[in-house]
């Protein structure tokens, strides 16, 4: 078994008071039962979570429904998401594929399993899109509790559990940047970002399709016979102006299509809650990369977007339309080139009443 220590902060309190204390504790890996696929949070369900509890959780707590709120009961919606930096690795042969979950180990909802994220192969600095969603209120103590996991290869071999930390709900949301961050190990960091998941009146699902076009080739390979394998992320802005800080949270990221300098991606249904805090006019990045399989990706190009700009942008003339296709560039650059164009397909507005298909 591979042994890590580290420092874990527990912040404990509620938005009026903060308590912090530190305590030293080593996490041996073990093995665990995958948790089931969660199934996605719907916006017409105030409960605090829908997903399915892990078969084992470490203390073996027993899974509790979230009751969700009710009109008058002073319960406010929040979104959760997650980052890390610099894992400790699980195996010297191989790089380890983490996900995590998080569970409610305290206060009035103790032990309810707020979900898990998406697996992101063969990364120690994972960026995870899923978004997990929690009710709260000023008065409520929420404990979290985090677990790291390594899924290695497929599902016949139990995952491995990397590391585990402690927050505090509403004590995160008080923190510059609704962002705390604990250490992993030596070198590694986990990063929780907790913001208000309701800022517009927008309800409902986007149904998007890209495709790209004259993508720059950033993988030529021998003798220039490579191709890119490109796939977009989008991502949501989160700004502090108090400190001064500006952060992009991806809350999509699409499959990468082999080889190809004119992918033409799936459509997809994205919840505008998810997306931009269903406020249209929300700042949206959309950023290609090339796909490597040991997870070191390449951008190509990106550009910041929103919904009412995105829906200009739809394609008149079929899928190449290059008339109203959006640039890519690089913001690192000086040079105001382009590195490919991207093809809105389609951007529809879907109310819930809709269906997607």
């Amino acid at each position: 078994h591979f042994m890590a220590r580290f420092t874990r902060t527990i912040v404990s309190g509620t938005f009026g008071t903060q308590q912090s204390s530190e305590e030293s504790s080593s996490t041996e890996l073990v093995f665990h039962t995958p948790p089931e696929k969660q199934q996605q949070q719907q916006d017409e369900q105030p409960a605090a979570t829908a997903a399915t509890s892990p078969t084992t959780m470490g203390n073996n707590r027993k899974n509790k429904k979230s009751r969700g709120s009710r009109k008058g009961s002073g319960l406010q919606r929040f979104q959760l998401s997650l980052r890390a930096e610099n894992l400790p690795n699980t195996s010297f042969f191989r790089t380890a594929s983490p996900y995590a979950t998080v569970e409610i180990v305290g206060g009035p909802q103790d032990g309810t399993v707020l979900g898990q994220t998406e697996v992101i192969k063969k990364s120690l600095s994972p960026d995870w899109c899923e978004i997990l969603f929690l009710e709260t209120s000023a008065n409520i103590h929420m404990p979290l509790r985090v677990t790291l996991w390594d899924q290695r290869g497929d599902d016949s071999l139990p995952p491995i559990s990397m590391a585990t930390a402690e927050f505090e709900a509403t004590a995160v949301y008080q923190s510059p940047g609704k962002t705390q961050t604990d250490s992993i190990g030596k070198r590694g960091k986990l990063h929780i970002h907790i913001e208000e998941s309701f800022v517009g009146d927008l309800r409902g699902k986007l149904k998007l399709q890209l495709r790209g076009l004259d993508m720059k080739n950033v993988e030529p390979g021998p003798f220039g016979l490579g191709r890119s394998d490109p796939f977009f992320e989008i991502a949501k802005k989160n700004a502090d102006h108090h400190i001064a800080t500006v952060n992009w949270n991806v809350v999509y990221r699409s499959e990468h299509i082999d080889n190809n300098l004119n992918p033409y991606w799936d459509p997809t249904v994205i919840d505008l809650e998810k997306l931009c805090f269903g406020q249209a006019d929300w700042p949206l990045k959309i950023s290609v990369w090339d796909h490597n399989s040991n997870g070191n990706h390449v951008l190509i190009g990106e550009f910041e977007t929103n919904l009412p700009h995105m829906q200009e942008r739809i394609s008149i003339k079929g899928n190449a339309d290059r008339d109203q296709a959006v640039l890519l560039g690089q913001q690192v650059k000086t040079n105001n080139k382009t590195y490919g164009l991207l093809v809105v397909l389609k951007a529809e507005i879907l109310h819930d009443d809709q269906n997607p298909v």
